[in-house]
């Protein structure tokens, strides 16, 4: 228990251990296995777990019992790569960006062009505090004549 230096949680390794879901397990519906069936990841056995370290607020204590190599960052592509795979995917980032504008002024568009109560719809137009105003005197002007 002394040499204990702090806890954390491990996760079995699927893609190297090539788990896959071949498992196979009878719905239970009202106490009674009925005749579909769920499946489920049957884990192979292998003796090697992932850690992860970003889930760690004592990040130092991980350095400091782990050989640098297990907890050196992994890039996603290799430097060669790297600058062109960015512009790539900004290229892509942008042209979404532009559709969505696009689309969505066109939205606008279309109801600048058809506003909301010319649509049919049964509930009464919000008045104005002017038209109210104006309906108020004319109605005070039917009484007095």
């Amino acid at each position: 228990m002394q040499d204990i230096g702090f806890l954390y949680n491990v996760q079995h390794d699927c893609p190297l251990a090539k788990c896959t879901a071949s498992g196979k397990q009878p719905l239970i519906q009202e106490q009674v296995e009925s005749d579909l069936f769920k499946t489920y990841i049957k884990h192979k056995p292998i003796e090697r777990f992932v850690i992860n370290t970003h889930a760690f607020h004592n990040a130092h204590r991980l350095r400091v019992a782990l050989e640098r190599s297990l907890v050196a960052p992994i890039l996603l592509y290799p430097l060669e790569v790297r600058k062109a795979k960015h512009a790539e995917i900004a290229h892509s980032l942008r042209a979404t960006q532009k559709a969505k504008l696009e689309a969505r002024a066109a939205k606008k568009k279309k109801e600048a062009i058809t506003p909301a109560d010319k649509t049919g719809s049964v509930i009464p137009k919000k008045r104005t505090r002017s038209e109210m105003g104006a309906e108020a005197d004319d109605a005070e002007m039917a009484t007095q004549a």
